[in-house]
C-alpha cells in the first residue's frame, strides 16, 4: 500500500486555490480518509509567477508548463481547472495517456468529448473523475452514478446555471428588468463580463448532457439540446407567473425518456409554488432526478462559488486516491460508456406542453377573436385568457394579452407563433414561455 499519493495541479484559478485551501485546512481529516497522505506536489499557473504569498503549502513545485506536470512520473492524479475547451482536452487526454488518474471541473470538454475521453480512460484503464463539473458543490454525479446505480432513470431535471437563477430571482423580488438584474449579478461576481455562455443556456445544456450520458450510459452530444436562454424573459411575464398562476420562472435542464427516445432541453419554464424548484433563489442549484425504483431524489445547494466547486474537487481526489492506495485505480470504469446505447433525441417539435403566450397588440375590436382563429387552425386550444394584469404594463399604442393553452405540440405553436407574428394587429414578437407539468 502507498503511504503517498502526489498530486499535480493545473489551474490555480478561484477554484483551483479553494482546492490548496481544502487540502491545507484539512489536512489530517484528509489523509485519513484516505488512508494516506495526499500531497499537493506541483502546481501549474501561468501566472502563479512563484510560491510566495499563494497559499500553496510548502514544498509545493510551481511551473508555468503544463506538460511539466503530465509527465511527471511521481505524480499519481492530475487536477485539471483552467476550463474551456483547449488546451483543457489535451492535457485531459496526455494525462491519461501518460498513466496519471484525472480529476476535472470541465463541463465543456466532457459534454463536447465525452466518447473519446471516457473510451481513452477505460483503454489505458485510468480513471476520471468530474463531480465539479454539475452542480458545483451538490454531489449530483455520485448520487446519478453510483446512489441510483440500481434505478432506470426515466427523468433528470433542474436548476443547473447560478447565474440565472440569481438573475431571475432579482428580476422577481426586485421588479427589476433583465439589463438591471444582469448588472446585479456582475457586480455580486456570480456573472462574467461576456454573460452569454450562462444566460442563453450554453452552461446548462452542457451539464444536462452529461447528466444523461451518464443515465444512459451512451453518449448524448450536447449539439442535440434544445437550447433557449432568459434574456427575453420580461418583469412583466414574472408578475403574471406570480399573480395568475401561482408560478415562477424558472431556466431548467430537462433529461426525461419516453417511448420514442431522449427529450432532452433547456429553456425557462413557468414552475408551480408547490414544485420544490420554486423555492430555489440566487445562485443556489437543485436536481432532481427520478428513478423506477428510488422515486424522486432532490439535490439542492450551492452551484457556484470557490469552496462548493472546490468541494466536489476534493471529494474526487480522496474517491480516487482510496484506489490508489490500495492499487485497484481503474481496474473498474468509473463510467460505463458503450456508444451503442446512444438514445434517439426526440426532436423538439415533437414535444407537448402547455404554453404562456403573451402578444402585445393593437388595442381594437376583434383583435383577440383573430389571434384565437389562428391558433385553432394550428390545432392549439386555449385554457385562460388574460389582459394588462396592472394598468402600468400597457403598451404605448398597445395592449398585453396573455394566453394559456391546454397541452399542445411544440410544432403546432411555433407554427401559430409565426402566423400571429405576421398580422397587422402583432406590435411585438410573442413571448413564449412553456409550463412545467
Amino acid at each position: 500500500m502507498k503511504s503517498h499519493v502526489r498530486l499535480g495541479l493545473i489551474g490555480f484559478g478561484t477554484v483551483g486555490s479553494g482546492v490548496a485551501k481544502i487540502l491545507q485546512r484539512h489536512a489530517d481529516e484528509m489523509n485519513r480518509r484516505c488512508g494516506a497522505r495526499l500531497q499537493l506536489a506541483v502546481v501549474c499557473d501561468r501566472s502563479l509567477g512563484s510560491r510566495s504569498g499563494a497559499g500553496l503549502p510548502a514544498g509545493a513545485r510551481v511551473t508555468r508548463d503544463w506538460k511539466e506536470v503530465v509527465n511527471d512520473p511521481t505524480l499519481d492524479i492530475v487536477i485539471e481547472l483552467i476550463g474551456g475547451y483547449e488546451p483543457a482536452r489535451t492535457i485531459v487526454e496526455a494525462a491519461l495517456s501518460a498513466g496519471k488518474h484525472v480529476v476535472t471541473a470541465n463541463k465543456a470538454i466532457l459534454s463536447k468529448h465525452w466518447g473519446e475521453l471516457f473510451t481513452l480512460a477505460n483503454r489505458h484503464r485510468h480513471l476520471l473523475y468530474f463531480e465539479a463539473s454539475v452542480g458545483g458543490g451538490i454531489p449530483v454525479i455520485q448520487a446519478l452514478n453510483e446512489g441510483l446505480a440500481a434505478n432506470r432513470i426515466e427523468r433528470v431535471s433542474g436548476i443547473l446555471n447560478g447565474t440565472t437563477n440569481y438573475i431571475l430571482t432579482r428580476m422577481e423580488e426586485q421588479g427589476e428588468d433583465f439589463a438591471g438584474a444582469l448588472k446585479d449579478a456582475q457586480k455580486a461576481g456570480f456573472a462574467e463580463a461576456d454573460p452569454t455562455f450562462d444566460v442563453e443556456g450554453i452552461d446548462a445544456a452542457h451539464k444536462i448532457a452529461i447528466l444523461a450520458s451518464i443515465a444512459t450510459g451512451g453518449w448524448v452530444h450536447v449539439q442535440d439540446v434544445y437550447r433557449e436562454g432568459i434574456s427575453h424573459i420580461e418583469p412583466v411575464d414574472l408578475l403574471m407567473g406570480r399573480e395568475r398562476l401561482d408560478s415562477t420562472i424558472k431556466l431548467l435542464g430537462i433529461a426525461s425518456w419516453i417511448k420514442s427516445g431522449l427529450e432532452i432541453r433547456v429553456h425557462p419554464a413557468l414552475v408551480s409554488r408547490h414544485h420544490p424548484f420554486a423555492t430555489v433563489r440566487n445562485e443556489y442549484n437543485a436536481v432532481c432526478v427520478e428513478g423506477d425504483s428510488a422515486g424522486d431524489v432532490i439535490l439542492y445547494g450551492k452551484g457556484a462559488g470557490q469552496l462548493p466547486a472546490a468541494s466536489a474537487v476534493v471529494s474526487d481526489i480522496i474517491f480516487l486516491a482510496r484506489q490508489v492506495v490500495i492499487g485497484t485505480a481503474g481496474e473498474i470504469p468509473y463510467v460505463t460508456y458503450d456508444h451503442s446505447r446512444s438514445p434517439r433525441i426526440v426532436p423538439m417539435e415533437e414535444s407537448w406542453y402547455r404554453y404562456y403566450l403573451r402578444l402585445t397588440t393593437t388595442d381594437r375590436p376583434g383583435v383577440l377573436a383573430r389571434i384565437t382563429g389562428v391558433l385553432a387552425r394550428c390545432g392549439v386550444s386555449i385554457a385562460s385568457v388574460y389582459q394588462d394584469v396592472k394598468e402600468q404594463h400597457r403598451m404605448s399604442g398597445g395592449v398585453s394579452i396573455v394566453l394559456i393553452t391546454h397541452r399542445a405540440r411544440e410544432e403546432s405553436v411555433q407554427k401559430a407563433r409565426h402566423l400571429i407574428d405576421g398580422l397587422t394587429v402583432s406590435r411585438k414578437k410573442m413571448a413564449l414561455i412553456r409550463i412545467l407539468d
